[in-house]
Protein backbone atom coordinates (compact mmCIF):
# COMPACT_ATOMS: atom_id res chain seq x y z
CA UNK A 1 0.00 0.00 0.00
CA UNK A 2 2.99 1.96 1.29
CA UNK A 3 4.51 1.87 -2.86
CA UNK A 4 1.32 2.52 -4.29
CA UNK A 5 0.73 5.46 -2.40
CA UNK A 6 3.99 6.83 -3.35
CA UNK A 7 3.50 6.66 -6.78
CA UNK A 8 -0.12 7.94 -6.59
CA UNK A 9 1.83 10.72 -4.81
CA UNK A 10 4.84 11.53 -6.75
CA UNK A 11 2.51 11.54 -10.40
CA UNK A 12 0.17 13.83 -8.59
CA UNK A 13 3.12 15.74 -7.48
CA UNK A 14 4.58 16.12 -11.27
CA UNK A 15 1.13 16.45 -13.20
CA UNK A 16 -0.01 19.64 -10.57
CA UNK A 17 3.76 21.19 -9.97
CA UNK A 18 3.48 23.80 -12.45
CA UNK A 19 -0.10 25.18 -11.14
CA UNK A 20 0.85 24.55 -7.31
CA UNK A 21 4.26 26.91 -8.23
CA UNK A 22 2.17 28.98 -10.01
CA UNK A 23 -0.03 29.31 -6.78
CA UNK A 24 3.21 30.80 -4.81
CA UNK A 25 4.77 32.89 -6.94
CA UNK A 26 1.19 34.70 -7.51
CA UNK A 27 1.15 34.76 -4.00
CA UNK A 28 4.49 36.16 -3.60
CA UNK A 29 4.14 38.55 -6.04
CA UNK A 30 0.39 40.05 -5.22
CA UNK A 31 1.98 40.44 -1.54
CA UNK A 32 4.62 42.76 -2.52
CA UNK A 33 2.61 44.34 -5.21
CA UNK A 34 1.19 48.08 -4.10
CA UNK A 35 -1.80 48.85 -3.48
CA UNK A 36 -4.58 49.46 -6.12
CA UNK A 37 -4.35 53.18 -5.76
CA UNK A 38 -0.90 53.37 -5.23
CA UNK A 39 -0.37 51.23 -8.55
CA UNK A 40 0.88 53.36 -11.07
CA UNK A 41 -1.63 53.42 -14.17
CA UNK A 42 -1.19 52.99 -17.43
CA UNK A 43 -3.23 55.19 -20.17
CA UNK A 44 -4.98 52.80 -22.43
CA UNK A 45 -5.81 53.66 -25.83
CA UNK A 46 -9.95 53.65 -26.66
CA UNK A 47 -10.74 51.68 -29.86
CA UNK A 48 -13.96 53.03 -31.45
CA UNK A 49 -16.39 50.40 -33.18
CA UNK A 50 -19.47 50.84 -34.68
CA UNK A 51 -22.12 49.14 -33.49
CA UNK A 52 -26.05 49.95 -33.79
CA UNK A 53 -28.28 49.96 -30.21
CA UNK A 54 -31.77 47.93 -31.35
CA UNK A 55 -34.68 49.46 -29.92
CA UNK A 56 -36.38 48.25 -26.46
CA UNK A 57 -33.64 46.65 -25.26
CA UNK A 58 -32.70 46.21 -21.53
CA UNK A 59 -29.60 47.29 -20.23
CA UNK A 60 -28.28 43.44 -19.97
CA UNK A 61 -29.23 42.21 -23.79
CA UNK A 62 -27.79 45.44 -25.00
CA UNK A 63 -24.76 44.31 -22.93
CA UNK A 64 -25.09 40.60 -24.47
CA UNK A 65 -25.17 42.16 -27.71
CA UNK A 66 -21.59 43.81 -27.35
CA UNK A 67 -20.69 40.70 -26.08
CA UNK A 68 -21.27 39.02 -28.77
CA UNK A 69 -20.46 41.82 -31.43
CA UNK A 70 -17.01 42.19 -29.55
CA UNK A 71 -15.87 38.32 -29.09
CA UNK A 72 -13.23 40.22 -26.22
CA UNK A 73 -11.13 36.91 -25.91
CA UNK A 74 -11.10 35.15 -22.24
CA UNK A 75 -14.21 36.78 -21.20
CA UNK A 76 -18.06 36.25 -20.28
CA UNK A 77 -20.95 38.43 -20.92
CA UNK A 78 -20.96 40.39 -18.58
CA UNK A 79 -22.90 39.97 -15.17
CA UNK A 80 -25.93 42.47 -14.16
CA UNK A 81 -23.61 44.19 -11.42
CA UNK A 82 -20.99 45.30 -14.21
CA UNK A 83 -23.86 47.48 -15.78
CA UNK A 84 -24.24 51.52 -15.36
CA UNK A 85 -25.24 54.29 -16.82
CA UNK A 86 -22.53 57.83 -16.80
CA UNK A 87 -23.57 61.32 -16.29
CA UNK A 88 -24.15 61.79 -20.17
CA UNK A 89 -26.15 58.30 -19.74
CA UNK A 90 -24.27 55.80 -21.90
CA UNK A 91 -23.95 52.30 -20.98
CA UNK A 92 -21.14 51.32 -19.54
CA UNK A 93 -20.06 47.85 -19.24
CA UNK A 94 -17.20 46.02 -17.45
CA UNK A 95 -16.04 42.86 -18.59
CA UNK A 96 -13.74 40.89 -16.40
CA UNK A 97 -10.40 38.84 -17.92
CA UNK A 98 -7.41 37.35 -16.84
CA UNK A 99 -5.16 39.97 -19.37
CA UNK A 100 -7.43 43.11 -17.79
CA UNK A 101 -10.42 44.34 -17.41
CA UNK A 102 -12.04 46.16 -20.66
CA UNK A 103 -14.47 48.79 -20.31
CA UNK A 104 -16.94 49.34 -22.63
CA UNK A 105 -19.15 52.63 -23.13
CA UNK A 106 -22.27 52.59 -25.91
CA UNK A 107 -22.15 55.41 -27.23
CA UNK A 108 -26.28 54.89 -28.54
CA UNK A 109 -26.33 58.47 -30.13
CA UNK A 110 -23.53 58.15 -32.60
CA UNK A 111 -24.11 54.58 -32.93
CA UNK A 112 -20.50 53.44 -31.78
CA UNK A 113 -18.69 51.53 -29.25
CA UNK A 114 -15.92 52.96 -27.23
CA UNK A 115 -13.46 50.14 -26.02
CA UNK A 116 -10.91 50.90 -23.33
CA UNK A 117 -8.43 47.55 -22.46
CA UNK A 118 -6.41 47.81 -19.41
CA UNK A 119 -3.28 45.21 -19.92
CA UNK A 120 -2.58 43.72 -16.43
CA UNK A 121 1.02 42.88 -15.35
CA UNK A 122 2.28 38.90 -15.20
CA UNK A 123 2.05 38.89 -12.25
CA UNK A 124 -1.90 40.05 -11.79
CA UNK A 125 -2.02 37.81 -14.88
CA UNK A 126 -1.08 34.84 -12.96
CA UNK A 127 -3.15 35.49 -10.58
CA UNK A 128 -6.40 35.89 -12.14
CA UNK A 129 -5.94 32.91 -13.46
CA UNK A 130 -5.31 30.84 -10.48
CA UNK A 131 -8.20 32.38 -9.48
CA UNK A 132 -10.68 30.82 -11.75
CA UNK A 133 -12.84 28.08 -10.69
CA UNK A 134 -15.59 25.97 -12.34
CA UNK A 135 -18.13 27.99 -10.68
CA UNK A 136 -17.42 30.72 -12.65
CA UNK A 137 -18.39 28.88 -15.78
CA UNK A 138 -16.24 30.19 -18.15
CA UNK A 139 -17.37 30.40 -22.00
CA UNK A 140 -13.84 30.38 -23.36
CA UNK A 141 -12.54 27.17 -24.11
CA UNK A 142 -8.92 28.64 -22.87
CA UNK A 143 -10.15 29.39 -19.41
CA UNK A 144 -12.36 26.12 -19.42
CA UNK A 145 -9.12 23.75 -19.74
CA UNK A 146 -7.40 26.94 -16.76
CA UNK A 147 -9.94 26.40 -14.94
CA UNK A 148 -10.21 22.30 -14.93
CA UNK A 149 -6.52 22.33 -14.14
CA UNK A 150 -6.83 24.87 -11.15
CA UNK A 151 -9.75 22.00 -10.10
CA UNK A 152 -7.34 19.25 -10.65
CA UNK A 153 -4.72 20.86 -8.89
CA UNK A 154 -6.58 21.58 -5.71
CA UNK A 155 -7.99 18.45 -5.65
CA UNK A 156 -4.48 16.88 -5.74
CA UNK A 157 -2.79 19.44 -3.25
CA UNK A 158 -5.69 17.86 -0.98
CA UNK A 159 -5.07 14.23 -1.75
CA UNK A 160 -1.39 14.70 -1.69
CA UNK A 161 -1.62 16.39 2.01
CA UNK A 162 -3.96 13.83 3.44
CA UNK A 163 -1.93 10.77 2.21
CA UNK A 164 1.37 12.48 3.31
CA UNK A 165 -0.30 12.63 6.67
CA UNK A 166 -1.16 9.38 6.31
CA UNK A 167 1.77 7.44 5.39
CA UNK A 168 4.21 9.52 8.05
CA UNK A 169 1.97 8.58 10.57
CA UNK A 170 2.14 4.81 9.15
CA UNK A 171 5.75 4.96 8.93
CA UNK A 172 7.11 7.20 11.42
CA UNK A 173 5.02 8.59 13.71
CA UNK A 174 7.42 8.89 16.87
CA UNK A 175 9.77 11.20 14.55
CA UNK A 176 9.92 14.07 17.17
CA UNK A 177 10.19 17.02 14.73
CA UNK A 178 7.77 15.58 12.74
CA UNK A 179 5.29 15.41 15.41
CA UNK A 180 6.34 19.05 16.27
CA UNK A 181 5.90 19.96 12.55
CA UNK A 182 2.07 18.49 12.32
CA UNK A 183 1.46 20.54 15.77
CA UNK A 184 2.45 23.74 14.82
CA UNK A 185 1.32 23.88 11.13
CA UNK A 186 -2.39 21.88 12.50
CA UNK A 187 -2.27 24.76 15.93
CA UNK A 188 -1.25 27.57 13.52
CA UNK A 189 -4.04 27.25 11.80
CA UNK A 190 -6.72 26.13 14.47
CA UNK A 191 -5.71 29.71 16.36
CA UNK A 192 -5.82 31.60 13.09
CA UNK A 193 -9.62 29.96 12.03
CA UNK A 194 -10.13 30.61 15.77
CA UNK A 195 -8.73 34.31 16.21
CA UNK A 196 -10.92 34.83 12.61
CA UNK A 197 -14.24 33.96 13.32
Amino acid sequence: MHELLKKILARLGLLSFTILLVYGITGLSVTMLPAPEARPRRQAAAEIVDFRVPPNLTDKQVADRVWEALKLPLTNPAPEWSLRRDAANNLTIGFYTPNGPARVTVLEREGRLRLVRERAPWPAFLNNLHAGTLRDLPVDWRMRAWVAYNEFAIFALILMSLSGVYLWLSSRPRHLLARLSFVAGTGSFLALYWLSR
